[in-house]
């Protein structure tokens, strides 16, 4: 295969006739250190039919937004749901308020008072943090008020689930995307799934006997309510989770 130029065909369709000219141009810089940014230029015609790339300006994210959608047509506007925490474009999160909730449980013999049991039971509230890579995180939070970035986080008190918080998927059917518009998706996959055992290699909840006697008694109805004491801190914030919520190691 050689290494030539190759031609590039693309198609415009306008409504009725139009003519195409190159009007602007943008260049994008990359650091060793994996960050970028983007200049705007404006472009000049030169009679030989070459085009000069004028002097730019830093391109803002509200202009690549606009970008976006001009070249779309699509509206980039809409409802925001309420549990909606932080958006970005490369992860969303979002709040489960405390609740009670079915939770399936496949473990060894014996570790639970049988090999598959499954009960209605109290849970905490929740932040679930969905990345554009498809890696998955979820936290606990203490109270029924909407979490702010300042919120303190808890180990979510789950198997399945690594120290960072990252979800083991194992082979949950995931929604296809990472949108506010999948949330409730998102909330299936991980309530409806099989909790199998413990991913932590510290303590998953403040508890005597440990996580299979707290979600023994969890099953048995020993606690009608989620028991918020049980919760182990993480020693940060939402707001500091959100700032990287793809670099956590889950091993």
């Amino acid at each position: 295969m050689s290494a030539g130029r190759q031609e590039v065909r693309f198609t415009v369709s306008e409504e009725g006739a139009a003519t195409v000219q190159l009007s602007r141009a943008i260049l994008i810089y990359a650091t060793k250190g994996g960050s970028s940014f983007a200049t705007v230029h404006d472009v000049a015609a030169q009679p030989n039919g070459a085009a000069t790339i004028l002097p730019g300006r830093p391109m803002t994210a509200f202009a690549v937004a606009r970008l976006a959608g001009r070249l779309t047509k699509r509206r980039q506007g809409g409802f925001i749901p309420d549990r909606l925490l932080y958006r970005d474009s490369g992860a969303v999160a979002w709040w489960v308020p405390p609740t009670q909730r079915r939770i399936w449980f496949r473990c060894e013999e014996g570790k639970l008072g049988g090999a598959e049991r499954s009960e209605v039971v109290g849970h905490p509230g929740l932040v679930f943090c969905a990345t554009a890579s498809r890696k998955w995180y979820v936290w606990a939070v203490k109270g029924g008020a909407r979490p702010t970035e300042g919120t303190k986080l808890f180990r979510a008190p789950y198997f399945n689930v690594w120290e960072s918080g990252q979800i083991c998927v194992g082979n949950v059917d995931l929604p296809e995307r990472a949108t506010a518009e999948k949330i409730e998706e998102w909330n299936n996959a991980f309530f409806d799934s099989w909790f199998t055992h413990p991913n932590v290699h510290q303590e998953l909840v403040h508890y005597r006997g440990g996580s299979y006697a707290f979600w023994r008694d969890m099953l048995d109805g020993k606690h009608p309510a989620f028991p918020e004491r049980v919760l182990v801190s993480l020693d940060r914030s939402l707001g500091e989770a959100m700032q990287q919520p793809k670099g956590g190691r889950h091993d």
